[in-house]
C-alpha cells in the first residue's frame, strides 16, 4: 500500500484499543471505564518496552474520542526542562509574609516540569463534552522529591483533569500518590499472542519467518514488540524467508554497531560525538538507559584494555546504573558516564 509507513512499528503501532495485542485483561478494564464514562487517576507499571504508553493513548482515544487533541496531553518528567523554562519557573516562588513560623518569607523552588508542562494543562478546564481532560506522565519516578508536588496538583485539580502516570518502578512512587490511583500492571506477551502477531505482520509484508526464529526473537525482545518489529524488518531487508540463523545475524548486527562505535568514540576521549551518538543510538534503537549500561558493559569485558584501566570503567558503569535506580535523569547520567570514560581513555 502506497500510504504505509516504511518503517514497520510504526506502521503497526495499535491505535484502538482492540488493536493491542495479548493484554486482554487490561483492554477489558480500560473499556468498563469507557463505557462508565469515569475512570480514576491510573498508575501504569511494567517493563521497559511492554506498552504502557501506547495503552493510555489508546484509550485516552477511546475515552475522548473527537475531542482527543484538545483534552490530551503526553509528558515525559526525566526530559530536562530549558533554561528559559527554568526560568519561567522561577515567578511567584517566595511565601507570602503572612505565613507565621521560620518559613515566612522564604523562597520556595517549584520544579520547572510541574510549573510550566503541568500546571497549565491540568488548570484549563475541559473542552467539548468529555468529563474531564487527561493528562499521562511517562518516567514518572524522574521527580523524585517533587512527587509531593504533583500529589498536591492531583488533589486540587483532579475534578478537571485525570492522571495516568506511567512507571517502571512502583517502589520510587510515594505512597500518597499510589494510594490515589488504581494500579494496572501490563505484563510481558506471552508466546502464543506474540508469535501470532509476528506471523500476521510477515504475511502483510510478504515475507516469511518460521517457528524456530520467531521463539529466539522472542527470547532476545523479551517480548518487547516494538523492538521485535524492527529486527524482522531488518532482516526481510536481506532475504524474505527469516530462519534461525538468519536472525542470529541479525541480530548480532543490532546489538552490537551501535555499542562499538559508541566506544571507539569513547576510546578517542571524544565527548561532544560520545553524546550525539548515544543519543541517536538511543533514538534508533529505542534502547533504555539500562540495556546501554548492560551492553557496554560486555563490551568492555572483550576489550583490550589493561586490569586496572578495565575496572575503572565497569565501576563507572555500575555506578550510573544504580543511579538510575533511584529514578535520577537517565541523559544526565549517560552523560556523566561518558565524560568520566573519556577522561580515563586518555590514559590509554
Amino acid at each position: 500500500m502506497a500510504d504505509k509507513n516504511p518503517i514497520w512499528s510504526l506502521n503497526y503501532k495499535p491505535k484502538r484499543l482492540d488493536d493491542i495485542c495479548g493484554r486482554d485483561q487490561v483492554v477489558s478494564q480500560l473499556k468498563d471505564f469507557v463505557r462508565n464514562i469515569n475512570f480514576p487517576h491510573l498508575l501504569i507499571t511494567g517493563n521497559e518496552g511492554v506498552g504502557k504508553t501506547t495503552i493510555a493513548k489508546c484509550f485516552a482515544k477511546a475515552f475522548l474520542g473527537e475531542f482527543y487533541d484538545s483534552n490530551f496531553k503526553l509528558l515525559y518528567a526525566d526530559i530536562p526542562v530549558s533554561s528559559e523554562e527554568r526560568s519561567q519557573a522561577g515567578i511567584s516562588t517566595t511565601f507570602s509574609k503572612s505565613v507565621i513560623g521560620s518559613r515566612a518569607g522564604r523562597r520556595r523552588y517549584i520544579h520547572p516540569f510541574l510549573d510550566i508542562k503541568v500546571k497549565p494543562f491540568v488548570q484549563i478546564r475541559v473542552l467539548g463534552e468529555s468529563p474531564f481532560k487527561i493528562l499521562v506522565v511517562k518516567n514518572f519516578e524522574a521527580l523524585g522529591q517533587f512527587q509531593q508536588g504533583f500529589r498536591r496538583l492531583m488533589e486540587t485539580y483532579g475534578t478537571n483533569c485525570r492522571m495516568i502516570i506511567i512507571t517502571t518502578r512502583v517502589s520510587s512512587i510515594i505512597d500518597p500518590i499510589v494510594s490515589r490511583c488504581q494500579l494496572l500492571f501490563v505484563s510481558q506477551i506471552d508466546f502464543i499472542n506474540f508469535k501470532k502477531l509476528m506471523l500476521n505482520i510477515a504475511d502483510e509484508e510478504g515475507i516469511k519467518i518460521n517457528e524456530p526464529a520467531i521463539e529466539i526473537l522472542y527470547k532476545y525482545t523479551e517480548g518487547q514488540i516494538n523492538k521485535a518489529i524492527n529486527i524482522m524488518q531488518l532482516a526481510s531487508m536481506h532475504t524474505t524467508l527469516i530462519n534461525s540463523e538468519m536472525l542470529y545475524d541479525v541480530i548480532d548486527l543490532f546489538r552490537e554497531k551501535g555499542i562499538n562505535e559508541l566506544l571507539n568514540f569513547i576510546y578517542k576521549g571524544d565527548f561532544v560525538k560520545c553524546r550525539e551518538h548515544i543519543r541517536s543510538i538511543r533514538r534508533t534503537y529505542n534502547y533504555t538507559a539500562r540495556e546501554i549500561y548492560k551492553k557496554m558493559l560486555d563490551e568492555v569485558l572483550l576489550a583490550p584494555l589493561g586490569k586496572k584501566l578495565k575496572i575503572q570503567f565497569i565501576n563507572h558503569i555500575a555506578d550510573a546504573d544504580f543511579r538510575g535506580n533511584d529514578g535520577l535523569d537517565d541523559d544526565i547520567q549517560l552523560s556523566s558516564l561518558i565524560s568520566k570514560l573519556c577522561l580515563l581513555s586518555k590514559k590509554l
